[in-house]
Order: C-alpha cells, then structure tokens, then sequence
C-alpha cells in the first residue's frame, strides 16, 4: 500500500514516522513545496533573535527519512488531486499515485489589503524563507502587524536585535485569538516594559515606501520606520482539497476519523477544520499539539484500528524576554526549543 502526505510539516511528519514505526511494509512518500527537511514554524523567531543556530530549528535531517525509508519529494507543490485515478499532480509536472493520501499542507499567510504590502522591506516569518530574509535585513525600526503567537514573537526577537519595535493589532488587546481583553490587555502592559509600543484598536492603512519601507501610516499615526512584518494570521489551504471536490469550509472537512468527504483522503494540521474538545462547537485551533495529535490519529485509521479524534485544544502559555530554554536531545522530533508563546 502506498501512502502519499501533502505536506513537510509537523502534521505530515507525525503521519509519516507513526506508520513507519508500526509498518515498515508501507510505501510512504511525503511531498513538500519546500526544498528542506521538516522544521519547526515556532522556532523561526528564536533564530531571528539569534537565540538559536539555523542547524536547531530542524526537527528531521535527510539522513532521518533515508533512514526510516521515507521517500521525500522536495520542491514540488501538488496543484491538483484526482481521486478517480488516484493521483497526485505537482507544479512540475510530477504525477504520483497513491492508495490512501493524507492532506496536510497546512495555510498561508492572509495577507491584508494594504497599500504597499508588497514592497520591498516588508516580511514575514511564517516559513524559513521568509524567516531568513528578515534575519538577513538589516533594520533599526519595525512594525509588526499584527499580534498573534509569531507577530509576538518576532517582536520579542526583533527587538533582542536591537530594532525600535511597534506592534500594530487591530482589536482592543494583543493576542485575542489566544487570550480574552484582560490577560492580553497586562501582556500588553508587559511588552511595553520592555520597551516595544504596543498600538491596540488601530489599523494600517498604508505602508509608504518603494525603493524600501520608509514609514507607516495607521488610521492614528504616522510611524518612521525601514522595516515591516505582517503576522496577520493563517489562512487554512482549502484549494486543493476543492480540485477533488472535497467538502471544505473554513477549512477542510473532516470526520471523527480524520477522513474527508472524499473516500481514502485524510486530512490534518492547519489546514482542517474539527471540534473543540471542551464544547464541541467546530473550531480550528492551529497548534502543534493539535497537530501532532490529528497525525496520530490518521495514522492509526490508516493502518484500520478505528480511532476517533476528541477534538482540538486551545492552550497556550506566554512569556516575554526570557532565558530560552535547552533543546531536548536524543529525538528528532525533539531538536528545537519549544514555542514560548504558543501551545506549540
């Protein structure tokens, strides 16, 4: 049987390594639109504030899928799905065919309607990439937009580097997705004893600037600046799942099972949509805990043990300006430090 992961992330990792360890029978091969081994999202912003080597934000090595005899597909982003045929196709032109597929690609950043939001001197920090453009840049004044997990962290991390930082969000309080008005609004109280201006209730309107970014303007203030990051949150990839016609929501849809509406698909990590755990109502909580369970579960209904999915947690834990803690060793899902802000 062979078993095809979309996705180089956690989710898919979990997947992957779960069926290794029970089957090593299975044909596994993992597709993944980067060009490197799996890392972790939430370590960026350590190697952003050069808390951490860019060697220790990787949770695999290309030895570890060679090793465990996983086949990984670098540099291809599956564009299309046909579940007739039971294939997958790759922006180059790659068609691989499949007996169960597992989606998970996770999202994108959103991207806000903002003059200027492409000009040079604008980043993010979602993904290596972009992590390493902004560790490259060489700025003294940034604006962060917005103030979730990562836009938190790159403030923190930013301003470990030297840089004047403002945090621009857009609701009454930082990290509202996260946290309810009062615990966010003493995190606030708590950055700006570090020296970071916090603008809670105010929006970017523009960002000014063509040859680099050279100021912002909000619908309050004008801020000088030569550096800005958007963490304006992630959109869950729907796309694909769409081209095989799989039912999608917010996010892809998904049952107790993990499985989509089309039959031998599963779905997992940041791009699904499922249930929270303590109410019940749907939700789409995207943390690696949840991440690393949903894999677990598709691994196991993979290999046919029935198991459901309890739902997804919304925990989480924030602290600023703080020793960073040392790796765990001996593992390679263990090769980074943990997020701080975030459940994951």
């Amino acid at each position: 049987m062979k078993i095809v992961i979309i996705g180089n992330g956690i989710a898919g990792n979990q997947v992957a390594f779960t069926l290794r360890e029970q089957r090593p029978d299975l044909h596994i091969c993992i597709i993944s639109a980067e060009g490197v081994p799996e890392y972790d999202p939430c370590s960026l912003p350590y190697f952003l504030g050069g808390e951490a080597e860019k060697k220790d934000i990787f949770r695999k090595t290309p030895e570890d899928y060679i090793r465990h005899n996983i086949e990984l597909v670098l540099n291809n982003r599956v564009v299309s799905i046909d579940p007739e045929a039971g294939t997958v196709t790759t922006d180059k032109g790659l068609v691989i065919g499949y007996d169960k597929l597992v989606l998970a690609h996770g999202g994108s950043l959103f991207i806000p309607p903002i003059e200027g939001i492409n000009n040079p001197g604008v980043f993010s920090c979602k993904q290596l990439p972009e992590a390493e453009k902004l560790h490259a840049h060489q700025g003294t004044r940034a604006v962060v937009i917005g103030s979730g997990a990562i836009g938190i962290e790159v403030a923190e991390a930013l301003k470990k580097k030297g840089y004047e930082v403002y945090v621009i969000e857009v609701l009454n309080w930082i990290l509202p997705a996260l946290f309810d008005e009062p615990t966010g609004q003493r995190l606030g109280e708590a950055l700006r004893e570090y020296g970071i201006h916090v603008c809670t209730g105010e929006k970017v309107l523009r960002i000014k600037g063509t040859q680099g970014v050279t100021g912002v303007t909000t619908d309050k203030r004008e801020i000088d600046c030569d550096t800005v990051v958007v963490a304006t949150g992630v959109v869950p990839g729907t796309a694909l799942a769409k081209t095989a016609g799989i039912e999608t929501s917010r996010g892809i849809q998904v049952n107790l099972k993990m499985e989509t509406s089309a039959p031998g698909i599963y779905a997992c990590g940041d791009c699904v949509e499922t249930i929270d755990a303590c109410t019940g109502e749907t939700a789409m909580f995207q943390l690696k805990h949840n991440a690393i369970e949903q894999g677990r579960i598709v691994a196991e209904n993979i290999l046919g043990k029935d198991k459901n999915y309890q739902g997804a947690h919304a925990f989480a834990r924030a602290h600023f300006f703080q020793p960073m803690p040392p790796p765990l060793e001996n593992h390679p899902g263990n090769r980074m430090p943990p997020g701080k802000n975030r459940g994951h």
